[in-house]
């Protein structure tokens, strides 16, 4: 198979790179030798030297443990996360000599929304829901009664609609306090 035409001839000796440094031209056939023969495969270092002239086996086996290090640090957060360019940006600034490099995509969470109020017919169903089931019961209730509410909203409404009332019978034992409002 012969190598692309951007990739540096590797039959030469090195002139300026120790052993232990590879180019960009070697870590990308150390990247695709990985996924096309798979981690299991068997003798799976000796395979890619093979493709690699001027690396021995062990080199990239230490090659590749150097990697499972980076990841466990990045993973662990020692390394920080780069912060990478948009995809307009990568397109102006790509060379013909050096192939573009995909960017991830990073998906921003959508704005939570606040809830829909409940109406009037919904809060007299959850009263009908609440004698019939039951305080604590908000899986029946938004079941059978308020079919357009979950059980959590169920729940959370049910919380507000205590407050409330707790609050409205404690106005109505002190006198001086302004809030009356049940709704």
């Amino acid at each position: 198979m012969e190598a692309p035409s951007f990739w540096p001839n590797l039959e030469q000796p090195p002139h300026d790179t120790t052993d232990d440094e590879w180019s960009f031209a070697e870590v990308k056939i150390f990247e695709k030798a990985l996924e096309e023969f798979g981690l299991d495969s068997p003798g799976l270092f000796e395979r890619i030297a093979a493709r690699l002239p001027r690396k021995t086996e062990t080199r990239v086996r230490n090659r590749w443990e150097m990697l499972l290090t980076e990841i466990e640090m990045i993973e662990s957060g020692f390394i920080p996360i780069p912060n990478y360019k948009t995809a307009a940006e990568t397109t102006s600034t790509t060379t013909k000599s050096v192939p573009p490099v995909p960017v991830p995509v990073i998906e921003k969470k959508p704005k939570r929304t606040r809830g829909v109020p409940w109406t009037q017919q919904e809060h007299e169903s959850f009263l009908i829901g609440l004698e019939e089931f039951g305080k604590g019961d908000w899986r029946s209730i938004s079941r059978h009664c308020v079919k357009t509410k979950n059980p959590t909203q169920v729940a959370s409404h049910a919380q507000k609609h205590f407050l409330r009332l707790h609050k409205y019978s404690t106005a109505h034992q002190n006198p001086d306090s302004a809030s009356t409002s049940i709704l």
